[in-house]
């Protein structure tokens, strides 16, 4: 059952040094990505100084970065233990009515958050200061068409199936919920009643996720939540 290990958590994901090994081989390709790229093009370039600290620099080097982080996971989920992406990943097809409720979440969790983040949020907010500045309502819409689907594999592919096969269902749900939350701080504004609202939000991702057994009813929940948030910012932002 969901309080227990059952057919659903009694499976062989990868193992604790594995998961650990991910962990630090993500970290290590942020730093890459995001201080490495950039410090090193300042050195050989400088005269393009300007464009290495645009908008549109940080958005290929959000896809970089994205492009690492995927095929570490890739590796040792599928490459490493002879599966396919869809096995490896659960990326299971579901029915139709499944991806109508998908969407149905997505539309509603949004519509019901928007008023208390407007509320909450405070004076300094990343995602709406970031509408108001030229290009960067863009790199907004850019990060909710592709962050929800490296998010939801790390967090939904990765991160919860690794805790439901050492623990069990619930508590890998709680976990997982907890950390997508937490790692939504800084760019929420540091507010911690939005905190509580993104662990919300992972655990309604979670848990959809759980009952599917399929990564893909979270994925189109999450872009459908991102993208009905950043028309609410840009709103805000006009």
């Amino acid at each position: 059952m969901f309080f227990k290990k059952d057919k659903l958590s009694n499976f062989e994901f990868i193992t604790v040094k594995e998961f650990l090994l991910v962990l630090l081989l993500l970290f290590i390709s942020t730093l890459f990505a995001f201080i490495y790229i950039p410090y090193s093009l300042y050195k050989v370039l400088p005269a393009y100084e300007a464009f290495f600290k645009s908008q549109h620099f940080s958005i290929l080097l959000y896809f970089v970065s994205s492009a690492l982080s995927f095929y570490i996971i890739y590796y040792f989920c599928c490459k490493k233990k002879n599966k396919s992406l869809k096995d490896g990943l659960f990326l299971y097809p579901s029915s139709k009515k499944i991806y109508f409720i998908s969407v149905l979440i997505g539309i509603i969790m949004p519509l019901i958050s928007l008023p208390i983040i407007f509320n909450f949020a405070p004076k300094e907010f990343y995602a709406i200061n970031l509408a108001k500045e030229e290009g960067g309502l863009f790199y907004l819409f850019l990060s909710a068409l592709f962050a929800p689907v490296f998010e939801e594999i790390f967090y939904r592919g990765f991160f919860f199936p690794f805790f439901q096969s050492k623990l069990n269902s619930f508590t890998a749900v709680i976990i997982t919920a907890l950390f997508f939350g937490i790692s939504h701080f800084t760019n929420i504004g540091n507010a911690y009643i939005l905190v509580s609202l993104f662990i919300f939000y992972g655990f309604v991702l979670t848990l959809l996720r759980y009952s599917t057994s399929s990564l893909i009813p979270p994925i189109i929940t999450h872009l459908i939540h991102n993208l009905t948030l950043m028309i609410g910012f840009w709103a805000v932002g006009r």
